[in-house]
């Protein structure tokens, strides 16, 4: 014997109190145990994402700070290299002015320099002239040209034509002060005489310290970095609040990185961290940083030795509460049991098989009992559902709006006062027939070429009433010719297309079309107008509460609910119902219903009924 049949069996040999500790147990203690697994889980996932997004805020934050600054430098450096009083100063080098006149240029340009850097808040703003000024090497403000023209950065921008370069962290020491780590921006001076004549540079520099504190405002962990990379994805400068990474770990991440990202910024997680690296904000440099996601998991952990914790407490408590449960349903069980035996009379020829000895095995006998007065109740609901449904059926059709009658009784009326009396005589004939048709002595259902003819006219009566001259074709097949269909079902559809869709025409003549063919078990049932259509909007909203019966009070004939309910009357499930509408192109209404009815001898007799004279 297998082990699942030696329990299943054990189980089944139980008594019923165990058997309703256990399952009371297992349903408290498993979905206990899944609803933890899946809270931890779940909260684990929605930090992570909530992490990323949280890296990608801060990287942004950090791009848009970076930027700032690095423009700031870039266009004073570049406003300070277009100054009239700087060309003006720096074109008469070479020229051999006197001293005195050199000491008052200078003198003017240093107070400008100095007026910029302090309005602009910067850390100070240098300027590499020609050699042949003797204040060159005042190393104050002005500084020899001859210091950078061997500088590769000074190289490269000639060689490039180009006029701006961005410097990684350098060395400065001011006289009298200490040294200084400083990024610059550098731009050449071109005269506006000569443009291949470079008259200076213009050094425009910022402490290190001021750009790593904007860095350092991106370590929103304990454990975190930020890191400024250049154009080459080499780190120029940078903030580490954890272990260092590896140079070669550094690189493969920005490889990875840029070639995911291309020139857009991005987030991503690798194992235990995220990295992200923004867009290019500065001559191709970027921010590249790290943050560890197991600090930001770090509060999950202290949640989910908390749930553990009350799992177990809810699980004690479960074994406590089902075996009181147990005792006390096994003890009631018991006396239903016995209850039900006393009120069983009569021969059972239909019985349950008792397949146990527990408590269950009692119930099952009184089971058999039960099972009879059971079907005994059904079959009596049903017959009362079909009389409910009949009466459902009677007093949908008795919603029928007299609305269209008054209006045709004024026509009447209208018509006898101002024309002749033949005419009055030939409306009257056909709404007689009309309401004939309508009433069919009290049946539910008439041959479809009577239904067809109820339509045809209401339309007349409808144009004459309207004074429009819609045309209805009709095209049915012999074989549905005497097929019986429900009353009042193709009247109310033709109605929506006259007043919502033809009579709101004024570019052509209305048309409806109505064709009817067996396809199959069923008979199916179109009718189709040219009219103004309907928008999806318009249509979604008709489908939507199509299930519900609404009287169209307005128009006096059957909503769209009234049909359908009558349909599922009839034929339950077995029948479709679809619109299809086009704006300026019009809508087309398909019904199929089953061809043959023998599901009930009442209908069944409706359908050899003779059409009313």
């Amino acid at each position: 014997m297998s082990p699942i049949s030696y329990l299943t069996l054990r189980y089944k040999n139980c008594s019923l109190r165990v058997k309703l500790f256990a399952s009371y147990f297992l349903l408290i203690f498993i979905p206990i145990i899944l609803l933890t697994v899946f809270a931890g889980w779940r909260s684990t996932i929605i930090l992570r994402e909530q992490s990323m997004e949280i890296a990608q805020l801060y990287l942004q934050q950090t791009q848009n700070e970076m930027k700032s600054e690095l423009s700031k430098i870039a266009t004073v450096s570049s406003s300070v290299a277009q100054m009239d009083d700087v060309h003006d100063v720096l074109e008469k080098q070479n020229t051999g002015i006197s001293f005195s006149e050199e000491y008052d240029d200078m003198d003017s340009l240093y107070t400008t320099i100095e007026s910029t850097q302090t309005l602009q808040g910067l850390y100070q703003i240098r300027l590499f002239i020609s050699d042949s000024f003797v204040h060159s090497r005042s190393n104050y403000i002005t500084y020899p040209l001859s210091a950078v023209i061997n500088a590769p950065w000074y190289n490269a921008l000639i060689d490039q034509y180009q006029t701006q370069a961005l410097l990684p962290p350098s060395t400065f020491q001011a006289p009298l002060s200490e040294p200084r780590e400083i990024l610059s921006v550098v731009t050449l001076i071109r005269s506006r005489k000569d443009i291949n004549k470079i008259l200076g540079v213009v050094s425009v520099d910022v402490l290190e310290s001021d750009l790593l504190d904007i860095l350092q405002r991106n370590n929103y962990t304990e454990q975190s970095a930020s890191y400024l990379v250049d154009e080459n994805l080499n780190i120029v400068c940078g903030v580490d609040s954890t272990d260092s990474l590896p140079n070669d770990v550094v690189s493969a991440h920005l490889e990875e990185m840029r070639e995911k990202f291309g020139s857009d910024s991005g987030v991503y997680a690798n194992g235990s961290a995220v990295y992200g690296l923004s867009a290019p904000i500065f001559s191709g440099w970027r921010v590249f940083t790290v943050a560890s996601i197991n600090n930001l998991l770090s509060p999950v952990s202290g949640l989910q030795d908390q749930m553990i914790l009350l799992t177990i407490v809810i699980s004690i408590a479960a074994i406590f509460l089902s075996y009181l449960y147990a005792r006390y349903s096994t003890r009631r069980i018991k006396a239903l049991a016995q209850q039900v035996r006393r009120v069983e009379n009569g021969d059972l020829s239909v019985s349950c098989i008792v397949d146990s000895e527990d408590e269950i095995g009692e119930l099952q006998n009184s089971f058999n009992f039960m099972v009879r007065r059971i079907r005994l109740l059904m079959d009596e609901r049903y017959n009362l559902g079909k009389n409910l449904k009949d009466m459902e059926l009677r007093a949908l059709q008795a919603q029928i709006n007299p609305h269209f009658l008054y209006n045709t009784l004024d026509l009447i009326t209208w018509k006898a006062m101002a024309s002749g009396n033949q005419e009055t005589v030939d409306i009257v004939v056909k709404l007689a027939r009309f309401y004939r048709l309508s009433l069919s002595n009290g049946s539910d259902f008439l041959p479809l070429r009577d239904e067809i003819k109820h339509v045809r006219l209401f339309v007349e009566l409808t144009n004459r009433s309207r004074g429009r001259d819609v045309e209805l074709l009709t095209e049915i097949a012999p074989q549905v010719e005497d097929y019986p269909i429900m009353k009042l079902i193709l009247q109310p559809i033709v109605e929506n297309s006259l007043f919502h869709g033809l009579y709101e025409l004024s570019d052509r003549t209305g048309l409806i079309r109505i064709t009817a063919e067996q396809i199959g078990s069923y008979v199916q049932i179109q009718i189709t107008d040219n009219g103004v259509g309907m928008e999806k909007s318009k249509l979604t909203e008709i489908l939507a509460r199509k299930d519900k019966p609404n009287v169209n009070t307005k128009r006096g004939g059957y909503g769209i609910g009234n049909i359908l309910e009558r349909l599922r009357i009839y034929y339950d499930d077995r029948f479709t119902f679809e619109i299809e509408s086009a704006i300026l192109t019009g809508t087309k209404v398909t019904i199929r219903i089953p061809y043959s009815r023998n599901d009930s001898p009442q209908i069944h007799a409706e359908r050899t009924m003779q059409p009313p004279e």
